[in-house]
């Protein structure tokens, strides 16, 4: 485990990361000052350490993010993009995230069919690149849009995702540590 607010770097010898969903707005000053902090997640990703950020884990690998005042800080700038608030939700509510074709292999060569994995979005900030590698469906009015930034080695992006839904994908992110190793 580690702080991004209060340790220097990641922990050495680290397989992956997961930047889990929080507030990072609130923190966005502490943040910014921890400029070690952010090179360091930066250059692990940029090696290409497997990793999975939702939501507010998404928001700080942005180049920048600008709060409900209008301040504009400095993120990890992995994504080269700008978070902001938008003074309203955005996409709220469950969703069902369409992964990309073969990431988990599921269905058959012949006949694969799509994974999907469940997960929710709550958030008033929104990115200049969500991300299109993925597409996110509300289950009762079937409005779907495009999400996430997904490679063999990463998947960021607002959804909140809902692991026990989809064991392969959790499979498959532990089976990229696993390769890092």
């Amino acid at each position: 485990m580690f702080s991004p607010l209060h340790d220097e770097k990641l922990p050495e010898n680290i397989h992956g990361i997961l930047l889990g969903g929080g507030y990072p707005e609130l923190y966005a000053s502490q943040l910014e000052e921890n400029e070690s902090m952010r090179k360091s997640i930066k250059e692990a990703l940029e090696q290409q350490l497997p990793s999975l950020a939702e939501c507010g884990g998404f928001m700080y690998l942005h180049d920048t993010l600008t709060d409900r005042e209008g301040t504009t800080y400095q993120m990890a700038g992995v994504i080269p993009a700008e978070c902001q608030y938008t003074g309203k939700l955005v996409r709220f509510g469950y969703v069902e995230v369409q992964l990309p074709q073969g990431l988990t292999e599921k269905g058959t060569a012949e006949m694969p069919e799509p994974e999907k994995i469940k997960a929710h979005e709550f958030h008033y900030f929104d990115s200049t690149a969500n991300g299109e590698d993925c597409i996110a469906t509300k289950p009762v009015t079937g409005r779907s849009w495009k999400c996430i930034h997904a490679s063999d080695d990463h998947f960021w992006g607002f959804p909140h995702l809902y692991y026990p839904s989809d064991p392969k994908f959790v499979k498959w992110f532990l089976e990229r540590t696993e390769k890092h190793i």
